[in-house]
């Protein structure tokens, strides 16, 4: 079991484990630059937080926000559950002005598979999204 991305309107989707969709969150906000890519880090890097790390983390989320160090639309698809999201086609479209031109050689799918997903497969969805103005969702 794993995650499905997909674009709602065309049905295009790719396929990978939780830790691919870990990753691949992990580069769009490597992309972001500092110093969100840092913070983000801190959420993803450590499973044991203390208490009250949750409150101070949200602090400095908003922080950022605020200092427009990055684009809400981004934050909600870096920080919504793995289970089950959306984010709307202008967040796809924010998240393909983030990302530019990267590309890397990175199988964030199942390896092995001839569709394993990499950073292109999950660029093709975002545009999809934004051609047709439509939902990214994952499940």
């Amino acid at each position: 079991m794993g995650v499905a991305v997909t674009c709602k309107k065309t049905g295009d989707t790719i396929d990978m484990g939780y830790g691919g969709f870990l990753q691949l969150r992990r580069r769009v906000s490597d992309l972001c630059g500092e110093p969100w890519a840092s913070h983000y880090r801190e959420l993803t890097d450590n499973w044991r937080h203390p208490d009250g790390w949750e409150e101070a983390f949200n602090a400095k989320t908003q922080e950022l926000l605020d200092q427009k160090c990055v684009s809400i639309k981004v934050v909600d698809f870096l920080l919504q559950s793995d289970a089950g999201g959306a984010i709307r086609y202008g967040a796809c479209k924010m998240i393909l002005k983030v990302v530019g031109d990267y590309d890397d050689n990175i199988l964030y799918g199942y390896a092995g598979r001839p569709d394993c997903a990499r950073f292109k497969d999950f660029k093709r969805l975002l545009t999809q999204c934004v051609e047709h103005k439509c939902d990214l969702i994952w499940y």
